[in-house]
């Protein structure tokens, strides 16, 4: 037989859940104990006892007629801990985190991490944990989150008065934008541009974008590669510049590169520009592919990476995220420094072979 205790804690969590889903909104009364009490089959001191751990978190107020009436933010016990849900290692995001980190320390908040491990098939599951144990006993101070396909975004749609202080940072990955959140973002049709407009500029008359394999990929919305892809198509047709949508869409799907590239590459003698998605992915597994061909890849072709990782290293030039500037911009957001809801910034070309 269950006990008392445990009753009690079923109160408490499953009126918490309602609340942070919207089910009843700051200002609104919840049922009487004595409608709860018929609802959840037990007796109205188990109800008291359960919501007063709401009061304690205050979630809630109890008074006599008045009955039970959840507060609103302003009245909740707010920390300075911003919750963290980002990837934190990596030639990458390591700087990311690390320059995220930086400005929350000089603004006196204190960052809670996500373990990055979760980044995997299991993320939602666990960022959705993290987020409830982040509201748990207050209200944390706000979150910067990593916009990628596995953030519970129904989950935060649903309680815009409890997840109140947002900030999606480098990307989003959801199919509409919520309008309790705010937007520190990269401007990936304006990199897509600007790819075009370096190759045209060299004389390139064709154009290979070298894609990574994505799993989970459940339309352009949830994919910043096939957004710059289409970016790409777009505005190589205005320059009357071939591209190759097909090779994209066979390797977006997994096909190897070792499979597809040799026969495109000596499908045509045109001279050639590659676009790889990372430094990292060219330099691992395109340059291997070419280099099996007899050829160079960086003085054969003309090669454009992103996120400037290996580019200085192997001799080419890249895009810059600018992801020391968006650190800032997505942490001045949470604190009300800048007011504007969403700021995309366009990536900044780095030409690494400009004074060979």
């Amino acid at each position: 037989m269950e006990s008392p205790r445990f009753k009690q804690d079923v109160v408490t969590e499953t009126v918490r859940e309602w609340i942070r889903q919207g089910k009843y909104s700051p200002g609104e009364r919840l049922p009487t104990d004595v409608e709860l009490a018929q609802h959840f089959l037990v007796n109205k001191g188990t109800i008291a006892a359960g919501l007063n751990r709401l009061v304690e978190e205050n979630l809630l107020e109890r008074a006599p007629k008045r009955g039970s009436v959840v507060k609103s933010n302003n009245s909740a016990l707010q920390t300075n801990a911003v919750g963290l849900v980002t990837i934190d290692s990596g030639d990458f995001y390591s700087d990311f985190f690390r320059e995220i980190n930086r400005h929350l320390h000089q603004k006196d908040l204190f960052p809670v991490l996500l373990d990055g491990k979760f980044f995997g098939n299991t993320a939602e599951t666990e960022i959705k944990q993290f987020l409830s144990q982040m509201v748990k006993k207050s209200l944390p101070y706000g979150y910067l989150i990593l916009g990628d396909n596995f953030v519970p975004y129904e989950e935060l749609k649903k309680a815009p008065f409890i997840f109140s202080n947002i900030v999606f940072i480098l990307r989003y990955h959801f199919y509409e934008e919520l309008s309790h959140c705010r937007y520190a973002l990269v401007d990936y049709e304006d990199l897509g541009r600007q790819a075009v407009e370096y190759f045209a500029e060299r004389n390139m008359k064709r154009i290979l974008f070298t894609a990574m394999d994505e799993k989970n990929y459940h339309g352009a919305h949830t994919s910043m590669q096939v957004q710059i892809m289409q970016s790409i198509k777009k505005h190589a047709a205005l320059c009357g510049i071939e591209f190759d949508e097909g090779l994209f869409w066979r390797m977006h799907s997994g096909a190897p590169a070792a499979a597809l590239l040799p026969s495109v590459l000596e499908a045509s003698d045109a001279p050639t520009g590659i676009f790889g998605w990372l430094d990292s992915t060219l330099t691992a597994r395109i340059f291997p592919v070419i280099k099996a061909m007899g050829r160079d890849p960086v003085k054969d072709y003309l090669i454009l990476g992103n996120f400037d990782t290996h580019a200085r290293e192997y001799g080419f030039d890249t895009f810059d995220l600018r992801v020391n500037e968006l650190a800032k911009i997505g942490v001045d957001m949470l604190t009300g420094e800048i007011e504007e809801r969403k700021i995309i910034l366009p990536p900044r070309l780095i030409e690494y072979t400009k004074n060979k």
